[in-house]
């Protein structure tokens, strides 16, 4: 690679800095005591967390010389099916992403975007309660980051995240 450093020819500074910007939102949370905050924080790490992971995802994209702007697995996978190729790193993320870290990242984001359900939380409600509907919009709000997991463990995702990247990465060399 005459010239031109790893990260700048396939673009994994991107990657780098939304793991960097996950990192500075768990620190930011393990140290505030406001409960709230603590939230918007978490809630921050985690879309750095999947950012990272989108952009770990166009840097395969370019590794492979594919002209897409916002790549899937699946659109890497089936252009380069085209070619008779496979990417043992596009492989291994789709495992991931049916059953491993991964979906649990993938989760978490997809909870952070949608409000609980107010079907769920009816359900899960005395009857005398159902009269007052303003409270239900309280609870919603307090209900709703019960789901959210704690800096702790968005810390160890992004551990796990950084070093299969790390792993994939090593593998990545040119042909």
């Amino acid at each position: 690679m005459a010239g031109k450093t790893r990260v700048a020819k396939y673009q994994a500074d991107r990657t780098n800095q939304k793991l960097y910007f996950c990192r500075l939102s768990c620190q930011a949370a393990g140290s505030t005591n406001d409960k709230q905050l603590y939230q918007a924080h978490c809630e921050t790490a985690i879309f750095h967390l999947y950012g990272g992971f989108l952009a770990f995802i166009q840097e395969l994209g370019h590794f492979y010389s594919l002209n897409m702007n916002a790549p899937t697995l699946l659109d890497i996978e089936q252009a380069l099916g085209e070619r008779t190729q496979v990417s043992p790193e596009v492989q291994r993320l789709q495992q991931l992403q049916q059953q491993g870290f991964v979906a649990n990242i993938e989760r978490a984001y997809q909870r952070c975007l949608y409000a609980v359900l107010p079907d769920t939380i009816i359900e899960n409600r005395p009857s005398s309660d159902m009269v007052d509907a303003p409270d239900l919009i309280v609870n919603v709000v307090t209900l709703s980051n019960q789901w959210l997991p704690d800096e702790e463990t968005i810390r160890e995702w992004r551990q796990q995240l950084l070093e299969l990247i790390e792993q994939l990465r090593a593998g990545m060399v040119e042909f």
